[in-house]
């Protein structure tokens, strides 16, 4: 098969490339995704930021109870917490700089903020990621701990997992739409310099 210097191939094995782009057109529509990107990135870190403070309070507070009257499974609860919290609220203040558009106003630098803005974003995702696999590991561990003190928890860990399977499906499925998104911006980036 013949490689372009400037394609882009995607899962089904086609290489995609750009033939004399139309800059302006292509300006336009980039203009008005990142505007609509930098709408849900602020709103993402009203949300999202303060949820994770909240959750490092909890966490802390847990841990604190748990402490003081001896339950482990309250200790494994607000570590969990605390961890969680604290990867997706770093994360989430890596998309601080690349909150705003205004900056971009050459389409080459356009097209490097929504590259920067993809990777962010994969980065969120793998945060979320690992959040997941800390929820299962403590929560296991808090449900066992929980069923030799000889109270078992009344929700079944396995509901717990399964839901935990359908978020961390969610995201895979996401990132594989954010990957082709950032394949597709650095193919345009390419035929632009070009």
């Amino acid at each position: 098969m013949t490689k372009y210097a400037n394609s882009y191939l995607d899962e089904l094995g086609v290489a995609w490339y750009a033939i004399d782009p139309n800059l302006s057109a292509i300006a336009s529509r980039l203009k008005i995704r990142l505007r609509r990107q930098s709408r849900w990135i602020s709103a993402g870190l009203a949300v999202g930021l303060p949820v994770c403070a909240a959750g490092i309070l909890l966490g802390v507070t847990s841990i604190g109870v748990g402490g003081f009257s001896a339950q482990w499974n309250f200790i494994t609860r607000g570590i969990a917490w605390v961890a969680m919290s604290a990867i997706i609220a770093y994360a989430l203040a890596s998309l601080l700089d690349v909150r705003s558009e205004s900056n971009a106003s050459e389409l080459s630098a356009m097209i490097d903020l929504a590259i920067d803005r993809a990777q962010k974003t994969l980065s969120l995702i793998a945060a979320g990621f690992y959040a997941c696999v800390i929820a299962a590991v403590f929560g296991l561990a808090g449900a066992a701990l929980r069923t030799h003190a000889d109270r078992p928890p009344r929700l079944s860990p396995i509901i717990a997992l399964a839901i935990l399977a359908l978020i961390a499906l969610v995201l895979f499925l996401y990132r594989r739409q954010v990957w082709v998104k950032l394949e597709r911006y650095r193919a345009l980036r390419q035929a632009v310099t070009q």
